[in-house]
């Protein structure tokens, strides 16, 4: 069957008509005309794969990646880097029409990052075995528990990749197995992240003993600069790390420069993926206040990178976040910084908000939230605020568009500027800036 691509989907995808039923066909990109094989079909849609294609797009390029179509992890390295900001800077316009009837003309170009490979500063992989039966890191194929080695990702870090593949090398050696459910134990997963050639690893695990000799070896890497281990036994769940962490040796935190800041972060703190693209990103936010204010808050604050980054911007800057670590980290780099007029509290965003806003003037407020986007209780917290500006930050254009649905009641949307913190994927990052109407303010 034949049809073209009208749109690009929410996850890379090609969207085409058959019978006015929409049919998403992962690897065809916009314009192309294919012949499709319908593979699922709902009462709705239908999900195809492209038999062949009839007509190609004047933007597919070969991908560089040898496992791209099994990993599916970068749906748009098969199109030219100018069109891969058109297809996100489109999918963040339809996600703000259709949710919260944001006019268009807002959403700004999308800035692009002036590196679109080895640009990952962290990965985090299952372990398992490879087809040779040999100990290896890689992906499970998309809604399937069938584990593929990846020998090489080109959007990974260079150190980073080496780094996962010598760790990998020493637990052979000491002959660790994969995670096993039924004993506990094994390793489960393998997280690496680096800044400025010095390296963090972290080895999730089963109850582990893990033997001096191994430890002493991983440390050896070049670069290895932190090493812990985490134990994680529940089944059936998304989360990478498990509750109790082993530092086993090096420095506990990881420090790395980032332009003007001197940060550390520990292994289960976030800080963004793409260092370069952040400084982007933080510069972007910065731009958006105007003046010098007398009290900025920031919401789901992290190691606290964007309130420092804001430090000369207000007398009295304070961050919220749920994550312990998180706020040791955050109040650490507000130490080590010089800071003293920022400082970061370790509560839920929503309470902690209710109360500062009640008790205190905020004239900026900074939400970086997960991809969930905020929840009701921080919506309705909000909507009763006086907050005379907000500043969302946002890598899920279909939860910022919800949520703007709602605080559009008493905040006008001013400017949405899109950020391509991950090229070759289909997401986008995006600043979006709300000013609160002015017959809500105080």
């Amino acid at each position: 069957m034949k049809t073209v691509i009208k749109k690009i989907g929410i996850n890379g995808e090609g969207i085409g008509y058959l019978n006015r039923t929409p049919v998403f066909v992962p690897g065809a990109l916009l314009d192309e005309e294919i012949d499709v094989k319908i593979v699922t079909k709902e009462k709705r849609y239908a999900i195809g794969s492209v038999n062949y294609i009839i007509k190609k797009s004047k933007d597919r390029i070969q991908p560089k990646c040898f496992v791209h179509h099994a990993c599916k992890g970068c749906p748009l390295m098969i199109a030219k880097y100018p069109a891969q900001l058109q297809y996100k800077r489109s999918l963040l316009k339809q996600s703000l029409i259709k949710y919260a009837q944001v006019d268009p003309r807002k959403v700004e170009k999308v800035i692009g990052s002036e590196e679109i490979f080895g640009y990952r500063n962290q990965c985090k992989l299952p372990v398992s075995l490879n087809k040779e039966g040999q100990l290896c890191s890689g992906f499970y194929l998309p809604n399937s528990n069938i584990f593929t080695e990846m020998k090489k990702c080109i959007v990974h870090d260079r150190g980073v990749e080496r780094i996962r593949h010598e760790v990998i090398e020493v637990l052979k050696r000491f002959g660790i197995q994969p995670y096993n459910h039924h004993t506990k134990s094994g390793i489960r997963s393998l997280v690496v992240r680096g800044f400025d050639g010095k390296y963090q690893c972290t080895l999730v695990t089963g109850h582990d003993e893990l033997s001096c000799s191994l430890i002493e070896d991983i440390l050896h890497i070049r670069g290895m600069y932190s090493l812990w281990q985490s134990i994680h036994t529940v089944k059936n769940t998304a989360e990478v790390f498990g509750k109790q962490m082993v530092h086993l040796g090096g420095e506990k935190q990881l420090p790395f420069h980032f332009d003007g800041l001197d940060l550390e972060v520990s292994p289960r703190s976030f800080f963004q993926l793409n260092t370069a693209q952040a400084k982007v990103l933080y510069q972007t936010i910065a731009s958006l206040v105007k003046g010098h204010k007398k009290r900025i808050v920031e919401a789901y604050s992290g190691i606290g990178a964007i309130s420092l980054y804001l430090r000369d911007k207000a007398d009295e800057i304070i961050g919220i976040e749920t994550i312990k670590d998180a706020v040791v980290n955050a109040n650490q780099n507000a130490k080590r910084n010089h800071c003293e007029h920022v400082r970061f509290l370790c509560d839920d965003a929503a309470s902690k908000l209710t109360y500062l806003s009640k008790n205190k003037e905020i004239d900026v407020l900074v939400v970086d939230p997960p991809r969930s986007g905020l929840d009701d209780a921080m919506l309705e917290c909000l909507l009763r605020s006086k907050i005379k500006e907000i500043i969302y930050v946002s890598c899920n254009p279909a939860t910022l568009g919800k949520n703007l649905a709602v605080l559009q009641e008493k905040y006008r949307v001013q400017r949405v500027i899109p950020i391509d913190m991950f090229p070759n994927t289909q997401h986008v990052e995006c600043v979006c800036l709300l000013s609160r109407k002015r017959k809500y303010k105080a």
